[in-house]
């Protein structure tokens, strides 16, 4: 009779497949969890590189104002032109293209008032 308890016992180990199935919903959902924080992260530094582009181009704006007497740029390549931006500045938004619209600064600037803008409207400042 000792031999007998002994030998069922030997027989469970390891893991049964309702425990193989938890486990495996647990890290799933895990995993879910990640991936989801990391797209919301992704878009945050997005939203954030845009709005430190637009600030850099207001800058420049305010720049080429101060020097030439308040006048506004005719465009904004006049401000790589006369070295207030660099030459390596990105103009499109790192989100890209938002709908059918693309994602280049230079298209949304006004020459008379000298403002300029992201298609994305969470981006603008």
């Amino acid at each position: 009779m000792i031999r007998r308890l002994a030998r069922s016992t030997d027989r469970q180990h390891g893991f049964t497949i309702i425990e193989l199935m938890v486990t495996m919903l647990i890290l799933g959902v895990l995993v879910g969890i990640v991936v989801m924080t990391m797209a919301i992260s992704r878009t945050k530094a997005q939203q954030a590189s845009c709005k430190a582009n637009l600030r850099i181009i207001v800058d420049a704006i305010a720049q080429y104002q101060a020097i030439h007497e308040g006048a506004l740029p005719p465009t904004l390549d006049v401000l790589v032109d006369e070295h207030y931006i660099k030459e390596n500045f990105s103009w499109t938004c790192p989100s890209g293209d938002y709908g059918s619209q693309s994602g280049d600064y230079r298209k949304y600037y006004n020459p008379e008032t000298g403002q300029t803008s992201c298609p994305r409207p969470d981006h603008n400042l």
